[in-house]
């Protein structure tokens, strides 16, 4: 997934803007997932799982953030700010959703951005949203 400017969002098609609302991760509103990176420009690896129930919680060590959104869609959106990259994902249901995002890489994404004054590396920071049926 492009990153840029630091962040790129999760659409459910229920309106409003994830990006709107920053947190230092993730902020997880009604509309959306808006994703906070460590560092400004580079790819992330991403990966959104749809589970029949509430999932066992992220591995240790990652940072993460829990909350619901409406899937008003029968997809979600991964979107990239600025560069016109998108990634439809089938959902298996709609209506109100638990959403689990965590965070691995962070630090190493930061020191490599900051520090290292690095552009455009890949594969650093390791996204993963896990999607539940609240209803």
């Amino acid at each position: 997934m492009p990153v840029t400017y630091g962040a790129f969002s999760l659409i459910t098609g229920a309106g409003g803007d994830p990006l709107a609302v920053e947190h230092p991760v993730a902020s997880v509103i009604g509309g959306g997932v808006g994703f906070f990176s460590a560092a400004d420009d580079h790819t992330a690896s991403v990966r959104v799982e749809f589970w029949d129930g509430e999932p066992p919680e992220h591995p240790s060590g990652s940072e993460t953030v829990t909350g619901a959104v409406d899937l008003a869609a029968p997809a979600v959106v991964l979107l990239a700010i600025d560069t016109g990259f998108s990634v439809e994902i089938p959902a298996t249901f709609t209506g109100r959703a638990g959403v689990r995002v965590s965070c691995t890489g962070r630090d190493e994404a930061a020191r490599l951005s900051h520090e290292e004054h690095e552009l455009f590396f890949s594969d650093v920071e390791h996204w993963l949203v896990r999607i539940w049926p609240l209803d």
